[in-house]
């Protein structure tokens, strides 16, 4: 396992072009967020998402889909002019959105529901390592051991639970204080709030 110190707000273009490059060979990276430290890897990488499930253990396969703009948002999600209106106000930032999966969306990771997450983060290393990647990145939550309730995972340098040797590279911003982003479900015309988290919600409420 590589691990790499990364400034999330002025990172160095060798620690983004090195996280990508682990990305690209198929490996699964545990990298800073905006609300937390995330296990990551490229939406177009089959078998780096099943390895993000062993690490989930995840039944379910729900994930978000993490942007570094809006230009592909309608490739991976059936959005209406109305919806994509409504999440360019509130992205970048600290909100996941619900939307109705594309085709384009690889069946490994969706639920019967065929909705995914999608993130746009307010964060100079996540976006320039998107656009490193030339793709999407599918995200989830790091936390501090295999069950979902446990605690989020927040220091590299401290911390160490099951899942850590799955990980291909860390890309280590120290301690990061972790928050939940806020979930709101975009569905026709109606709004639905999932969890409030950091994000404010009352526009939705």
């Amino acid at each position: 396992m590589q691990r790499i110190p990364v400034h999330p707000r002025t990172p160095h273009k060798r620690t983004v072009e090195t996280v990508a490059d682990a990305l690209g060979s198929g490996g699964v990276a545990l990298i800073p967020g905006d609300t937390s430290y995330l296990l990551a890897v490229r939406i177009g990488k089959k078998s780096a998402i099943e390895k993000l499930g062993r690490i989930k253990d995840r039944k379910k396969k729900f994930y978000s889909v993490m942007f570094r703009d809006f230009s592909e948002l309608a490739r991976y999600a059936e959005v209406t002019d109305r919806q994509f209106a409504t999440v360019k106000r509130f992205l970048p930032g600290p909100y996941t959105f619900i939307l109705k999966a594309s085709r384009e969306v690889p069946k490994i990771m969706l639920e019967n529901r065929k909705e995914i997450g999608i993130r746009i983060p307010d964060l100079p290393f996540i976006r320039e390592l998107i656009a490193a990647c030339g793709e999407p990145l599918i995200v989830s939550t790091a936390k501090g051991g295999n069950d979902e309730e446990e605690e989020f995972f927040t220091d590299p340098d401290s911390e160490t639970p099951p899942w850590l040797h799955l990980v291909d590279i860390i890309a280590d911003a120290g301690y990061q204080p972790a928050e939940l982003t806020s979930i709101i479900r975009l569905e026709n015309d109606r709004y639905e709030v999932v969890r409030a988290g950091k994000g404010p919600v009352e526009e939705f409420s």
